[in-house]
């Protein structure tokens, strides 16, 4: 399939929202009140960030549903796990050695077999799972497909099962009898399905939006995001009122960001190009990011930080650095083991 610029500049837009969310998750930003404009900022940067897993999900389901249940597709996971295995062994070294944590080679072997040697790898874990049955999900897709209608009500039926209840279970954080309106939520797990199917269903139909008018809804999303999250957290720690990936609110988020850019064309051939390599690069540039996290934010909260609201101030010098060593580290390992790269578009 001949790359698609849009879809490039999605991923690029994912792998680098994941390390900015990643920001607030390394940084002391849930360990210090909710107060004043600084704090605000910084509520509606993670709000933004955390579309970052759903654009790959729905990238996957875009990309994807023409893969069938064969043994030459199901051959690709080996790849999946060879990144998997090679970054957690990298993670390994770099937390004996630049962490100095002291673990038994059986327990460091446990780290690996339970996806937690790298700390980011609980994706890795979820996307393995979404790989296998992914042929089966392209079964349902077919028989919808020529069926407009039951699509939209199949997409509906995963949206209130998996979406609404995270929300509000989220708002019961603040008022607790909106857990009653959390009905279905032994579903909510299943929302990479969900995502999944919103990526193939804009993939069959290609819908068209104005895409002024999206971008104007999606700022209202996120503002709407900021002001739950400000309002109850004000003046203490940060509680999430929208819930995580899951979320209902941060599905609207994810599909209208996902409108916006997935067929816009770009014709300039180095940016194109650019995007190209962070596109294939994203899988293991995600998996590295703990490392380059881990090198980059333990270095700045031990000589540069005095307070998360000074924090902020370095962000777009921290998430780059970290991005470029990520990226460095992933580039190489193409180049040195000549694997085929996970991700295609």
């Amino acid at each position: 399939m001949k790359r698609e610029s849009g879809l490039d500049l999605l991923r690029t837009f994912a792998i680098f929202f994941v390390i900015g969310v990643h920001f607030f998750l390394q940084s002391n930003f849930y360990e210090v009140p909710i107060s004043g404009g600084n704090m605000t900022l910084q509520v509606a940067l993670r709000s933004l960030f955390m579309i970052c897993v759903p654009l790959f999900l729905m990238l996957t389901g875009y990309l994807q549903i023409e893969k069938k249940p064969e043994i030459k597709y199901f051959k690709k996971i080996i790849p999946i796990l060879a990144v998997y295995l090679f970054y957690s062994v990298l993670s390994i070294f770099m937390r004996v050695y630049y962490l100095n944590e002291d673990k038994s080679l059986l327990r460091w072997v446990a780290e690996i077999l339970v996806f937690n040697a790298d700390k980011y790898s609980w994706y890795i874990n979820m996307y393995i799972g979404l790989f296998l049955i992914t042929p089966f999900l392209n079964m349902i897709h077919n028989n919808l497909k020529n069926d407009g209608k039951n699509y939209k009500r199949f997409l509906l039926i995963l949206v209130i099962l998996t979406g609404l209840p995270v929300f509000f279970k989220a708002l019961s954080h603040y008022r607790s009898y909106f857990i009653y309106l959390s009905l279905f939520d032994y579903w909510l797990s299943i929302y990479p399905i969900t995502y999944y199917f919103l990526g193939a269903f804009i993939r069959e139909y290609k819908p068209k939006f104005n895409k002024k008018l999206s971008a104007v809804l999606l700022i209202l999303i996120i503002m709407f995001e900021t002001i739950i999250n400000t309002t109850f957290s004000r003046g203490k720690l940060f509680l999430d009122g929208i819930g995580e990936y899951g979320s209902i609110i941060i599905m609207i988020e994810a599909v209208l960001f996902f409108l916006i850019f997935y067929d816009i064309k770009i014709n300039n051939n180095h940016i194109s190009k650019i995007l190209g390599i962070i596109s294939i690069l994203s899988l293991d540039i995600y998996m590295c990011s703990y490392i380059s996290d881990k090198l980059v934010y333990t270095y700045f909260l031990k000589n540069l930080y005095k307070s998360q609201q000074q924090i902020l101030y370095y962000f777009i010098f921290i998430v780059m650095i970290s991005f470029t060593i990520a990226f460095t580290v992933s580039y190489l390992r193409h180049k040195v083991t000549r694997l085929i790269p996970v991700q295609k578009a």
